[in-house]
Formats: C-alpha cells, sequence, structure tokens
C-alpha cells in the first residue's frame, strides 16, 4: 500500500497534526515536478529520485527506486521516535532531529554532532511530500504520490488466422501519479513493448496552464519523450486514452466516483 489508513484519512481532513512523525512518513515519493520544470527552465535539475517509505512493525523501512517501483540501491531502515520538545528519525546509522510545526516537521537547528555520511538525508516531512537534502548539501522537493491502476489493450504485430486484428489486453496495472511508470508488452505477449506513465502537474507561475491530471504513452527506446498523452482535471478520477493501436484507462485510487450516468438520464 502507499498509505496507511491513518495516513489516508489525515490527508484528507488536511491535518498532519493528528499524525506523529512515523506515521506521515508512509507512501511514495518522487521529484518528477521539480525535475521537470526545471529542466523545462533551462536550469540544471535535480537529480530524479523516488522514495518508498513502509512501515514494518514499529520500524520504516526507506527503498530508493526507479520510476517502475523497482529498488535501485538497499533499504534502509530506522525509526522515527516522537519526544517531548522535538521528534527524531533514524535510518541507518544516522538520526536527526526536527521541530514539529502546524503544517509539519523541519529539520532542527539542535543537532547531535553524529557525522552522516549518506546520499540523501530527509530535512522535511509534511502531508504533500519530503524535502531531501543531497550528500553536496543542494535540496529537492519530493511529492507525495497517489496510487494509480490501469487497464491497457495493445494490438499484437500479428493478426489471427481470421485476418483479423488481434489484441492483448492487461488489467491492474500499478503505477502512481508522480511520474509513475508500467510497461505493457513485449517478451513473448505478442505485442510491441510500450509504456505508460502518469503525472500530477501543477503548472509554476507565470503558466496560466489549469493544474492536469497526465496520461503518457511512451516506447521504451525513447524513454524521454512521449508518443502521445491525454490530460483531464486534476480533481478527476480518470484518464483514458485511445490511440487506435493501443488503448488506456488509468484510475486514481482513492478519487473514484461513482457514476452520475442513470437508466433516466441515459441517451445511448
Amino acid at each position: 500500500m502507499f498509505l496507511t489508513s491513518l495516513s489516508a484519512l489525515a490527508l484528507a481532513a488536511g491535518s498532519p497534526q493528528t499524525l506523529t512523525l512515523g506515521e506521515q512518513l508512509p507512501g511514495v515519493f518522487t521529484n518528477e515536478e521539480q525535475a521537470y520544470f526545471e529542466k523545462d527552465a533551462g536550469r540544471t535539475p535535480p537529480p530524479w529520485i523516488a522514495l518508498k517509505i513502509e512501515q514494518r512493525g514499529s520500524g520504516l523501512v526507506v527503498t530508493r527506486t526507479d520510476a517502475f517501483g523497482k529498488a535501485v540501491a538497499a533499504p534502509l531502515t530506522g525509526l522515527a521516535a516522537t519526544g517531548v520538545h522535538r521528534d527524531s528519525l533514524t535510518l541507518g546509522n544516522c538520526t536527526r532531529n526536527f521541530d514539529r510545526t502546524d503544517t509539519g516537521w523541519v529539520y532542527s537547528k539542535l543537532q547531535n554532532r553524529m557525522a552522516c555520511r549518506q546520499d540523501y538525508q530527509i530535512t522535511g516531512v509534511n502531508a504533500d511530500g519530503l524535502t531531501l537534502r543531497f550528500a553536496d548539501g543542494t535540496e529537492t522537493q519530493l511529492k507525495r504520490a497517489r496510487p494509480v491502476e490501469c487497464w491497457a489493450a495493445a494490438k499484437k504485430t500479428e493478426p489471427k488466422a481470421d485476418g483479423s486484428p488481434d489484441w492483448l489486453f492487461a488489467q491492474k496495472l500499478s503505477l502512481h501519479d508522480q511520474g509513475g511508470r508500467v510497461m505493457v508488452g513485449g517478451g513473448d505477449s505478442g505485442a510491441e513493448p510500450l509504456i505508460l506513465r502518469m503525472r500530477a502537474v501543477y503548472w509554476p507561475k507565470p503558466s496560466t496552464n489549469r493544474p492536469s491530471m497526465v496520461l503518457y504513452v511512451h516506447k521504451p527506446d525513447n524513454p524521454d519523450s512521449a508518443v502521445s498523452y491525454s490530460w483531464a482535471d486534476i480533481n478527476a478520477s480518470r484518464v483514458g486514452l485511445n490511440l487506435r493501436w493501443m488503448q488506456a484507462s488509468c484510475t486514481i485510487k482513492g478519487a473514484e466516483r461513482s457514476s452520475d450516468v442513470t437508466s433516466k438520464n441515459f441517451r445511448g
């Protein structure tokens, strides 16, 4: 799961103070948006990074992943503790203190003297995401991802025996809305491989573009440039795409809404 049920309730209520640091941390986070818009503006983007934080018993496991959710480094185990005046987060052999605020946790000025020789450190936590500090001192913002489930259909390279098109159908494809990706086809499936990617896009000022949920299709040999894409309102629960040779529909988990169509108002 991307979020514990307690975390999901707190996010819906917009009240991070109802959670402890250890309860707020579980989730999937990436800096997809910051990395994309920094590059788009002609500036040097931060290294792309994704973290999956899981609660295991009374502790935490933090795993650095790629956009497909596959681990790219050994996980760090740790523990979040709640203190009288401040909280602490231990990951591996590094413990750092955090001050509680109305909106989350910020890196405390009061720290122990133990050197933390790690590729990154978490320096801020709130309901929307994390702040990370890399080993060179630069920081990046990671947004909390929402899980997404898709189905996809891709035309196979060979038709059926009768000459009609043959299709590969794939269901329950899991990704997320912060640049998460999933592969469809390839191998012995009979269909050429393609990649679905999802983003919840909030355009930075001075852009007047409205926030959008965007579904992209990529080919594996050109992962940075989409073959095509579609978009919907940021509050949409589903985004679909039909390119004739492939189709897909993705549902943002937790945002599902029942249909307004009834037998009385349907005009099919």
